[in-house]
């Protein structure tokens, strides 16, 4: 038997601790293999020596502190070849329709596979795919193509139309198939130009095949394909292109199957219970090449498709499987109704892959069968990475165990190694990672970086080294900015006793851009509501991530692999459409009442209480809001609650025709209307409901028309204020075409007011007013100006916008009284905070990532360094000192404010539209006796 060691492993063998206590595992497995096949057959015992010395290396390769990768010199024929000269009647496939298959027998069908396709002139190079049932001639079938060319399984349930779009990119040499098992491969061969090998049942009972191939009349060489040859490719399993194609070596091969044999401590009494398809990477490289290669055997049952426990366990006698969450259920299921199932089996224990095994199943199946139930993660590109080990081996369970030693790293968006605990991608690399996909060379530039293979899954390594998933990158639900795992949304419904599956996806939200909603299937003869589940996920979530719909279902559409596809649950979940509301509008009333109450902590409300003077604020309302447009399925505007504040009005407003909303009546303007004041809110939080206050309180004589700013549903963000503003022109001069114009902004609001101001009148237009309201006036004082140009030139946008962000900090809390300075004082300690500008300003490590709408807003504001610009401005000053704007305008006037700088819209809206009024009627006036409009 052959010691296998993944290449470049023995580097790893040098050092202390665990790795220390691996390396001399290697050697102890090594010596219980050997021992093993001494007791089991009878052989004398053959020494490391003798093995290598059969191989040609030096004995000396063996020492622990160099150590030769063995299997870089071995190809998966070499190795099956060197266990059957050894041991040939170890038996090697075990199947409940024929007689074992011994490793001797083995070796000389695999002998005359190799003989009958090099007459027919097939090379070692050559790609024959593989379409056989599921069974032990299919298993038979693909190592007996593998060892002698490359093999491409098949999935023998596709239609004849999805086997030929596979074909197209595969570029076949030819396609074997069971000889009358598939009627229409031949008319598809054809068509193609493919040669067709026929497998013909051998008859004598035994398991074997014959190849009914023509003979070639240039016959390919007898060699055998070197470490370095595809042994099989694989077709991923993606169902929303077409599949990519993984060629995977015998190198390969081999460094994954000795990495699960050093792991399981696999031995030749080792039994591999086959029921994965093995037209897949798990199926094919777990449970049937890794036993193999282990010198072990695999047991194929009658119908792998059919759970049957006195068959599996009591008559296959296997020693362990490996399936998918799925199959563990199925088995959970038919044990928990076997008398003495403990004593029927086996087994030693149970290995589950492909995807999240809940802890319920993990734990019911462990106490059933009285065995370790065993988690681990792999890839077609990559095999097994990491995985929990028999005790008293590593194992933490709800984890995929500890990865083999420097093949795993958590990588944050800079493509930087995170530390312990945080959340990133998961990349890997060594020896039983294939080179790249097949004819995919952008996919390979973008997948494959530096030696490291890009996984797409989200991970993270806890402070032991233990790698935890939290879902498919691809997966996560981006709601409004806020980032969600649906693993963890699965795992807080799968906690709820009635619930057996669950799977939560991204659905589209005209405000957050997507939103979350979940499919579950309950246990049998339980029952649990959607609302019953919400209520459930309070305690376990925080609000934003409860699901706004979940859906009771009889099943989850899966595929092939049984892995979950929540792509499809999104497609259906838009297909069904939402309720009309104009329908149902007594259910609005009734879902809105239990969301208001709920968010205003009061039982009493009614649908004709006011949510603001019940308690609601700004923050509140948007949550509100969001969850009606859930309801209605359409955006809502947040100027509905200019004029409908309570839940009768809102209903009454959303079923109404829409040239009836106070939607439209807030945002249009006829021309016998008094002038709007197109306000630029600036807050891309919560809209435009922080200025419902200053709308009840100008009333319906002074129109108000809110300008979101870029960014608030979603949508991207410009690079500075002057492309912000030549945005959101065409909207205003859609409402008024001609001025004078009265504009108006908050915060980073004012600075796209004062340069829409200045692209007016630079068209010939009269802007009366531009009202800002509290804006920094770090882009207004020359020092600063001067600070920022030159650190543009020295320092990256993102710390650029950082250090203008600290400036603007610094400018309010000059503002402050002398006690309030103090009190602020104390509560930030100044040596945090000036450490902290000096890692962000200095340290060329530190990155600081482009990840929130704030960060965009503070990188636009630092490039801000307006021209002066002559149009009347009043500067309503909450914490920013208005005086420095004058060098901006020659006519600025500043208003002090009360409520700060977050609290000038709310608490001084009284003073701000006073103020408004008194100066809109002043220049109402001015207009009435004949001021010169602008054409």
């Amino acid at each position: 038997m052959l010691l296998l060691i993944p290449p470049g492993i023995h580097g790893h063998f040098g050092g202390t601790g665990w790795t220390r206590s691996l390396r001399q595992d290697v050697f102890q497995t090594f010596a219980n293999t050997i021992k093993c096949h001494s007791n089991t057959v009878g052989a004398p015992v053959t020494t490391i020596s003798q093995n290598l010395q059969a191989l040609g290396k030096s004995p000396a390769s063996a020492a622990p502190g160099d150590v030769t990768p063995l299997e870089t010199h071995l190809t998966i024929g070499h190795a099956i070849r060197t266990v059957a000269a050894l041991h040939p009647e170890q038996p090697a496939i075990i199947s409940s329709r024929f007689p074992p298959l011994g490793y001797g027998d083995l070796h000389l069908q695999l002998d005359e596979f190799r003989s009958q396709l090099r007459r027919g002139g097939f090379t070692c190079g050559d790609r024959i795919g593989v379409l056989m049932p599921n069974g032990p001639e299919a298993v038979l079938a693909i190592l007996g193509v593998a060892c002698s060319a490359t093999a491409v399984p098949f999935d023998p349930r596709q239609t004849p139309e999805e086997l030929n779009g596979k074909l197209e990119a595969l570029h076949l040499d030819a396609l074997l198939v069971l000889r009358d098992g598939f009627p229409e491969a031949s008319s598809i061969a054809a068509q193609r130009n493919l040669t067709i090998i026929e497998a013909a049942p051998v008859e004598d009972g035994r398991l074997g095949l014959t190849l009914v191939l023509p003979t070639s009349t240039s016959p390919a060489p007898e060699g055998d394909p070197t470490p370095d040859t595809p042994a099989f490719i694989l077709q991923t399993s993606g169902t929303t292109a077409q599949p990519k194609l993984i060629p995977f070596t015998h190198a390969n091969m081999l460094a994954a199957a000795a990495r699960l044999k050093i792991w399981f401590g696999l031995t030749c009494r080792d039994r591999c219970l086959s029921v994965s398809p093995p037209f897949y990477s798990h199926g094919l490289k777990v449970t049937v090449f890794t036993p193999l290669l282990s010198g072990g055997s695999i047991a194929i049952p009658a119908d792998p498709t059919a759970v049957d426990l006195p068959e599996w366990f009591d008559g296959l006698r296997p020693t362990w499987y490996s399936a998918g969450p799925a199959l563990h259920r199925a088995v959970l299921d038919q044990a928990k109704g076997t008398d003495n199932i403990q004593s029927m089996h086996t087994l030693r224990f149970v290995v589950s892959g492909g995807a999240p095994l809940p802890g319920g199943v993990r734990e019911a199946l462990q106490n059933a069968l009285g065995i370790p139930v065993l988690e681990h993660y792999g890839l077609s590109e990559a095999a097994q990475i990491a995985a929990n080990l028999p005790p008293p081996g590593l194992n933490r369970p709800g984890t995929c165990g500890r990865p083999w030693p420097g093949t795993v790293m958590i990588a944050g968006e800079d493509g930087n190694k995170l530390p312990p605990g945080e959340q990133g991608e998961v990349w890997v690399r060594g020896p039983t990672l294939t080179s790249g996909y097949l004819g995919a060379p952008g996919i390979n530039r973008d997948a494959f970086v530096d030696g490291w293979f890009r996984t797409g899954d989200l991970g993270s390594l806890d402070k032991d080294g233990f790698l935890l998933l939290h879902g498919r990158l691809a997966e996560v639900i981006n709601r409004g900015g806020e980032k969600i795992a649906p693993a963890e949304i699965d795992a807080a419904l799968l906690s709820h006793p009635a619930v057996a599956e669950a799977a939560s996806f991204a659905v589209p939200h005209p405000r957050l851009g997507e939103d979350v909603a979940a499919a579950v299937v309950l246990r049998p003869e339980a029952s649990a509501t959607p609302s019953d589940l919400r209520r459930f996920l309070q305690d376990k979530l925080t609000s934003f991530k409860i699901p706004r719909r979940i859906e009771i279902r009889d099943q989850l559409p899966k595929g092939v692999t049984g892995k979950i596809q929540r792509r499809r649950l999104a497609e259906a979940a838009s297909a069904d459409g939402k309720t009309s509301v104009s329908s149902h509008p007594r259910n609005l009333e009734a879902d809105l009442l239990q969301l208001w109450r709920r968010l205003l902590g009061s039982e009493t409300l009614t649908i004709d209480d006011d949510f603001f003077e019940s308690g609601g604020d700004s923050l509140l309302a948007t949550g509100m809001l969001i969850e009606a447009e859930r309801l209605v399925g359409r955006r809502i505007p947040e100027t509905i609650m200019f004029e409908a504040a309570t839940i009768r009005q809102i209903v009454a407003t959303l079923t109404a025709e829409p040239e009836q909303t106070a939607v439209s009546r807030a945002r249009s303007h006829r021309a016998d209307d008094p002038r709007p004041l197109f306000f630029f809110h600036g807050d891309f939080n919560n809209g435009a409901l922080q200025i419902r206050k200053m709308v009840r309180l100008l009333g319906s004589g002074q129109p108000i028309i809110p300008i979101n700013p870029h960014g608030l549903h979603g949508e991207a963000i410009p690079a500075s204020f002057e492309e912000m503003a030549a945005a959101c022109l065409p909207q205003i001069l859609e409402r008024q075409a001609n001025g004078p114009f009265l504009l108006g902004g908050k915060c980073n609001g004012a600075m796209v007011a004062f340069e829409t101001a200045r692209l007016l009148v630079a068209a010939g237009h009269k802007v009366d007013m531009v009202a800002m309201v509290d804006p920094p006036t770090v882009c207004a004082r020359p020092v600063m100006r001067t600070i920022l140009r030159i650190m543009r030139l020295k320092a990256s946008p993102l710390r650029v916008g950082w250090a203008y962000d600290q400036m603007a900090r610094l400018e309010r809390f000059f503002s402050l009284t002398p006690m309030q300075a103090l009190a602020k004082m104390r509560r930030l300690a100044p040596m945090k905070i000036l450490e902290r500008a000096y890692v962000r300003l200095f340290r060329e490590d530190f990155t600081l990532g482009p990840s929130t709408t704030w960060e965009a807003y503070s990188i636009a504001m630092s490039r801000y360094l307006p021209a002066p610009l002559d149009v009347p401005v009043v500067f309503y000053a909450a914490t920013h000192h208005g005086r420095s704007w004058s060098r901006m305008s020659p006519n600025v006037e500043v208003v002090e404010v009360p409520g700060g700088h977050d609290h000038c819209l709310t608490i001084g809206a009284k003073v701000i539209v006073s103020d408004l009024q008194q100066r809109i009627a002043r220049l109402s006036t001015y207009l009435g006796k004949g001021s010169e409009r602008s054409p």
